[in-house]
């Protein structure tokens, strides 16, 4: 159908473009963790600049699957339930951070994805994890971006070392 005879509010193809901001809800924790996590960026690159939330996820999610990658090298896999079951204060020990305000637990947060590349990615890694774990659940966006931002600041913090079943735990 030509341009000129489209049916008033009909939408052609060239026109539909791709979602660029995605709200995904959270744990109160993770605002805390992307703030130490920019601080952490800041902190190892020339830009002292404060970066985006969505910098800051963009970066622990490449973090991750790099982890991930390394670990499938060496025939092992990441203990996700290491990382992820201990209570924020343990956390924040393990990691070698200041302590997360104690108003943090489990209140809720509405993390602004922002980029349609960070978004996508975020859900095929939410795919992929749902493989890599016990857990025959679909995994949530908010579970991902909570564990992806915990590895990262782990990271040198703890030092990796294989558990008994050969998973290495973070």
């Amino acid at each position: 159908m030509p341009a000129a005879n489209q049916p008033k509010g009909s939408v052609s193809a060239g026109s539909i473009k791709p979602v660029t901001r995605k709200a995904v809800r959270c744990q109160r924790e993770v605002a805390w963790l992307v703030t130490q996590a920019a601080g952490k960026l800041v902190a190892t690159t020339d830009d002292v600049n404060a970066p985006t939330p969505s910098f800051v996820l963009a970066a622990a999610l490449s973090y991750t699957r790099k982890q991930e990658q390394a670990a499938q090298d060496r025939g092992t896999a990441i203990d996700y339930e290491a990382v992820m079951n201990p209570d924020l204060a343990s956390f924040c020990a393990a990691a070698g951070l200041p302590a997360a305000p104690n108003a943090l637990s489990d209140t809720g947060y509405m993390f602004t994805l922002s980029g349609a590349d960070l978004i996508r990615d975020l859900y095929a890694y939410c795919g992929d994890l749902g493989e890599h774990t016990e857990n025959a659940a679909q995994v949530k966006p908010g579970y991902a971006i909570k564990l992806a931002l915990r590895l990262f600041l782990l990271d040198g913090a703890a030092g990796n070392g294989a558990t008994s079943d050969g998973k290495t735990s973070a």
